[in-house]
């Protein structure tokens, strides 16, 4: 069967990995077939949630979108070419699978690639006919390209959990102040710190949510 290997907390809390960058599932036009998730987590019991997206939302579909695990568990996914999509060059797809946890502050992504079962392209097949000998056509490096794509949007990633975490601490740094103050203070003073604490509060969970 094919599988893909998540890790979870393997490297950090809520850390995610994949064993390949990109999931190749041979199918063709009128089949199904099925591949596994298989999560192992090395810290604690943590939630996760699976989301497709649009370029294989109609060609994928997840047994569950939301697992809890606590230290191993298996997500069932099916694949699929209606007969529908003969003739109309969509035969083929590449997506994403996107995986997050820690209430979505953490999310990765990887590539999952439709391609033919058996046998030569169309374009193959054609050569064959005109040349009367087997000359290999060379396909696009759609891996590379599929890595590089994955590898910017990580980056992306990253950066916004930067500046949530940033926002987040120094907020936090300021209620922390103003409750000083607060207890520190007599009024009116007191009053206006309260009403800055409470502020910084609500943005803090508004922010996080």
């Amino acid at each position: 069967m094919i599988q893909q290997l998540i890790y979870l907390s393997r490297r950090a809390e809520n850390s995610i990995e994949f064993e390949h960058e990109v999931l190749r599932i041979p199918l063709n036009v009128g089949e199904e077939t099925s591949f596994e998730l298989r999560i192992i987590n090395y810290g604690e019991p943590s939630h996760l949630h699976f989301s497709l997206s649009e370029e294989i939302a109609d060609r994928v579909m997840l047994l569950q979108d939301k697992v809890y695990v606590i230290e191993e568990e298996k997500i069932t996914a099916i694949a699929r070419l209606p007969k529908s999509y003969a003739g109309t060059g969509v035969e083929s797809g590449l997506g994403e699978i996107t995986v997050s946890t820690g209430y979505g502050a953490v999310r990765e992504s990887f590539m999952v690639e439709i391609v033919p079962a058996k046998g030569r392209t169309k374009r193959e097949r054609a050569e064959k006919h005109v040349t009367g000998v087997n000359v290999k056509v060379k396909e696009p490096k759609r891996e590379a390209k599929a890595v590089a794509h994955l590898q910017a949007k990580n980056k992306r990633q990253k950066h916004i959990r930067h500046s949530h975490i940033l926002v987040t601490s120094v907020s936090t740094a300021l209620f922390l102040l103003s409750l000083s103050i607060v207890s520190l203070s007599s009024y009116p003073f007191s009053f206006i710190f309260a009403i800055i604490a409470s502020a910084l509060f609500l943005l803090i969970i508004v922010y996080n949510v």
